[in-house]
């Protein structure tokens, strides 16, 4: 995860923040194996949109008020801090000369003395057309226009809301801290086949959700460099592996082959008895 705005050093330009901003936003749907098309149907936003926020679009998106409403669907979506990702974007477009800024108020002269001198009445006549509009009734009527756009986005976000709500949580990644992924921290415990071990070794970043035993044991991400150990009683299914050949393992001490090519997203893969039978009786590349 990149340092927040205020950890960031200062000769870093807004541009450069907001072009590394979205390229962080795609990284991280990446990993997890998401396309920005499940993303579109969860959240109801453009994928057009999406795709001009990952590639720092401007000319496309819409104000920053909905584009913030965008970047907090998306964060929330694939399992990142939602506020920290608005805040961030908020600190990069403040800074960005191509992103409209309120204009400045400006400085009124003086008014000069008034004139008092007494002058000819003026001559009667049908005033203008401007004339005749009444102030009050304009101020009235931009102040009900702004309120019913306020009311409209409110309720537009709300209903979004409710729609993300109602998607599965199965289906949205979630982001666990390290210290709860104990399995893979923890010395190992002599065991035989009486019990199932699952060692990875990480070549490659890649986003991972496992089950031991059809408790979830493992949802995070994987970083290259990394050795995990995990015992289960009867099996083991990784729910989803978003680099399949970021990993390589071994159960029970026998080489599992490789499980995909790199980029590739690999789901609901099952190991059991059956499997680490099978994996013996295979003949072994001697490499």
């Amino acid at each position: 995860m990149r340092l927040m705005p205020d950890q960031e050093p200062q000769t870093h330009n807004a541009a450069s923040e907001l072009a590394v901003f979205g390229e962080d936003l795609r990284r991280e749907r990446e990993i997890r194996g998401i396309s920005l098309k499940e993303i579109a149907d969860a959240t109801k936003i453009s994928k057009r949109f999406l795709e001009a926020l990952e590639r720092n679009d401007h000319k496309i998106l819409p104000a920053p008020v909905f584009t913030r409403g965008f970047v907090r669907e998306y964060a929330r979506y694939v399992g990142l801090n939602a506020e920290e990702m608005v805040n961030r974007y908020n600190f990069a477009a403040s800074n960005d000369d191509r992103i409209e800024k309120p204009p400045a108020l400006a400085k009124y002269a003086e008014t000069p003395p008034r004139d008092i001198t007494p002058k000819p009445p003026a001559k009667r006549g049908i005033p203008p057309a401007f004339s005749r509009v009444n102030g009050g009734a304009v101020f009235a009527f931009v102040i009900i226009f702004a309120l019913g756009a306020v009311a409209y986005w409110a309720i537009q976000n709300k209903r979004k809301e409710r729609e993300l709500a109602d998607v599965p949580v199965s289906s949205i990644p979630v982001t666990t801290s390290k210290a709860a992924a104990t399995p893979s921290d923890t010395t190992p415990k002599p065991f035989n086949d009486s019990t199932l071990r699952l060692e990875i070794d990480v070549t490659k970043d890649s986003w991972v959700e496992l089950n031991a035993d059809g408790k979830r044991v493992f949802t995070e991400v994987m970083t290259a460099g990394g050795h995990h150990t995990f015992d289960a009683t009867e099996s083991f299914r990784f729910v989803n592996i978003g680099n399949a050949a970021g990993l390589t393992m071994t159960l029970n001490g026998t080489p599992v082959p490789p499980l995909g090519d790199d980029g590739e997203v690999v789901k609901n893969l099952d190991f059991d008895r059956n499997y680490l039978q099978s994996l013996r009786a295979a003949p072994q590349d001697p490499s």
